[in-house]
């Protein structure tokens, strides 16, 4: 099995590849620029900026030299290279604490990250860390409460609050509802259904909503024009890119007419104004001066200008913090170019690597630094680990079918579970589908596990339902929650509820119309709405309102759902996150930019373990996480890489990065498994992954078994 697997492979180059070499001479040279200008951490250096202050905080002993200097060096621009398991965001905090020990005011902090989470946590850390000084300070509950005036969140949330707070100056109206996307791809769907655009085209079916909502996203975050979007990615639909064209532009002027945003809009409309309006680029640029940005790979081109343009003056320090080889959300917009092209865009910048890994046995390190250097385009790095303890050589099976390969994870799950809990493994598939034999085979042998995602809180039904009427009642343009609202009623359909919302648009959004003789009739639960919402408008509290809207939404649920016990039970999460909120607009927002954790399936429990469960996740899912053992399943070419991106140089690349990151991510044991063959639709794949063969065979240890030596003997691994 050795020679077969680990031959020599001589893999084509995708079939763009010649056409990307212009792109990849541009990407190599900005590299190499910024390469030049690698600092590294000297000992003198570092003295003179920690003896020059008195610390309270003793950072020479909490971080290694590299930190350290990344850490303390707050002028000018710099790109952090962190690679997996470095601790970059032990880094940020000891920054965040060094700025402010420094004299900083933090209101002159800005950081930004793709979780409200991550943003909180590293506050929270470096408070702790100041704690001591503010606590001996005079004057040290006010010094924490400036602490606080840092400003912190996501990208998303850090836009919203400039759009509300600078409306006046913007000249929009601030009291505009955010769009989630499920709610953009309803809008897109009202729209298409009054406009009618295909309406003449047969020969091939008009795109649904979600394709189209993902069409105007990725068009709008990648910067392509709608019709060379379609061309290259969608081109079963080029038929319809006139209709496609014209429903873009309508969908834009509804949301404008209502106040109303999606995601996009959100950052996109903080970009324009910082582009055109120049008091108001200057004030942000006087306010914020030193701003530092987390997980730089996976920002879009709309987020990379709204930190261009704020940091444009030299003045300005910024901080990026990165690893090159763990940008896999393009799907989502990001582009992996930004961090490659830092140097480009600031030509003075500074780089700094952390490469001391403090997650991985040096044997599994070994095993991820040789995939890194298969990356085409990169930063050198090379991760080392502290340990002495070398570990456990990353292990490769190979199963006869799907089926097998579940049987070999459970086994060595059983044979493992002496040394660790079940909450110690993971199972990382490419996609979802990928866990199902799996999951099969663990509940046959009780072994308790999740399974991360599932569709998130905030997009099941009756919570949307819920938060239409909030939304009708903070912002009663929002044309897509009045549509939601009223067909939930017998007798009101798509037709009477555009009739009656276009009524109360037309009647300066009064709830008036409810009671119109021509629309009451169709319900009697319209007069009804109308007491809630005049009733509820006059509410106290957030939580006051939820508690009303409930008290009118669960009949209406009890009519339209048989299983409306289970999904009220939700509702107690809605009720204490209103508690938290002073509110309509905070209590929106929160839940539009960081609702809670996405749900998760639970199977296999085992008595007296509750907490005690394997997780089984996409590896997309799994980012930013670790195990102690960790299996990566289906490694099979075409399921991993998988087959659309053969074709592909970027998005092979792209792969290449996604098995990075699912490998990167154990501490202690990592397995590897494969199926002989995968069939499907999509066709039969019956090679190991490329990510595998190309590497030597002394990077991992070939799990092999006797053949069976009868027909009736059980199938064993070969």
């Amino acid at each position: 099995m050795t020679s077969t697997i680990f031959e020599t492979r001589r893999y084509n180059y995708p079939q763009n590849f010649i056409e990307m070499k212009p792109k990849l001479a541009r990407l190599e040279q900005a590299i190499a620029k910024l390469e030049a200008n690698l600092i590294k951490a000297d000992a003198e250096l570092l003295n003179q900026r920690l003896d020059s202050l008195a610390l309270e905080v003793d950072y020479a002993s909490e971080l290694n030299a590299d930190q350290l200097l990344a850490a303390t060096t707050i002028d000018g621009k710099v790109l952090v290279i962190a690679g997996a398991g470095s601790g970059k965001t032990k880094t940020l905090t000891y920054r965040t604490s060094y700025l402010i020990e420094n004299g900083v005011p933090p209101k002159e902090i800005l950081l930004l990250t793709f979780t409200r989470k991550a943003a909180n946590e590293i506050k929270g850390r470096a408070k702790t860390l100041l704690a001591s000084r503010l606590a001996s300070d005079t004057d040290g509950e006010k010094d924490s409460k400036t602490l606080n005036a840092i400003n912190s969140g996501t990208f998303h949330s850090f836009c919203t609050m400039l759009l509300r707070q600078y409306s006046g100056l913007l000249g929009i109206n601030p009291r505009f509802t955010i769009l989630d996307t499920g709610d953009s791809e309803d809008a897109i769907d009202l729209i298409n259904k009054e406009k009618k655009y295909a309406i003449n085209i047969t020969s091939q079916a008009f795109p649904r909503k979600k394709t189209l909502q993902k069409i105007f996203s990725t068009s709008r975050n990648r910067r392509i024009q709608l019709r060379e979007l379609i061309e290259s990615s969608y081109p079963d639909i080029a038929i319809h890119i006139p209709a496609i064209e014209k429903l873009a532009i309508d969908f834009h002027e509804y949301k404008r007419i209502n106040h109303l945003y999606d995601f996009d809009d959100i950052i996109g409309q903080v970009v324009r104004h910082l582009k055109t309006n120049d008091k108001f680029r200057q004030l942000l640029q006087n306010q914020y001066r030193y701003i530092m940005v987390d997980e730089y790979q996976d920002t879009n081109i709309p987020q990379k200008a709204l930190i261009d343009l704020i940091c444009a003056p030299e003045s300005v320090s910024l901080m990026v913090v990165g690893d090159d080889n763990q940008s896999i959300y393009a799907f989502r917009g990001a582009n992996y170019e930004n961090i490659l092209l830092f140097g480009e865009t600031y030509p003075n910048a500074k780089l700094i690597k952390l490469e001391q890994n403090y997650r991985s046995t040096p044997a599994v390190l070994n095993y991820i630094n040789a995939l890194s250097d298969q990356i085409t385009l990169g930063y050198q790095k090379q991760l080392y680990s502290g340990s002495v303890v070398e570990g456990i050589t990353p292990t490769f099976c190979r199963s006869s079918n799907e089926s097998k390969e579940a049987k070999y994870i459970a086994d060595k799950i059983i044979a493992l579970k002496s040394e660790y809990d079940y909450k110690d493994f993971a199972v990382l598939c490419r996609t979802s589908f990928q866990s199902n034999y799996i999951q099969l085979e663990f509940m046959e042998r009780r072994i308790p596990f999740i399974v991360v995602g599932g569709l998130k809180f905030i997009e099941r039904r009756h919570i949307k339902d819920v938060l239409a009427f909030v939304k009708i009642l903070y912002n009663p343009n929002d044309t897509i929650a009045w549509h939601r609202i009223l067909t939930l009623f017998k007798g009101v359909g798509a037709v009477t509820a555009t009739r009656l919302t276009q009524a109360i648009t037309a009647d300066n959004n009064s709830f008036a119309p409810l009671l119109t003789a021509k629309f009451a009739k169709k319900s009697t639960q319209l007069a009804l709405l109308y007491e809630l919402l005049s009733k509820a408008s006059r509410a106290d509290t957030v939580e006051q309102v939820i508690e009303l809207i409930l008290e009118f939404y669960i009949p209406v649920l009890k009519i339209n759902e048989d299983n409306w016990r289970e999904r009220s039970e939700d509702f107690r999460v809605l009720t204490n996150l209103a508690a938290e909120h002073d509110n309509l607009d905070d209590f929106l927002e929160k839940l539009a930019l960081d609702p809670p954790n996405d749900s998760v399936a639970t199977s296999g429990e085992a008595e007296g373990e509750d907490d005690d469960k394997l997780t089984i996740s996409t590896i997309h899912s799994a980012k930013g996480l670790e195990w102690p053992v960790v299996f990566v399943n289906s490694l099979v070419d075409g399921m991993m890489p998988h087959y659309r991106s053969l074709s592909d140089f970027e998005a092979l690349e792209e792969e290449r990065k996604l098995f990075y990151v699912a490998c990167s991510r154990a501490k202690n044991r990592l397995f590897l498994t494969a199926p002989d063959y995968f069939s499907s639709y999509s066709g039969y794949f019956d090679k190991v992954s490329r990510f595998i063969a190309e590497l030597s065979a002394d990077k991992v240890t070939v799990e092999t078994v006797k053949k069976p030596t009868k027909e009736s003997d059980e199938p064993v691994w070969w």
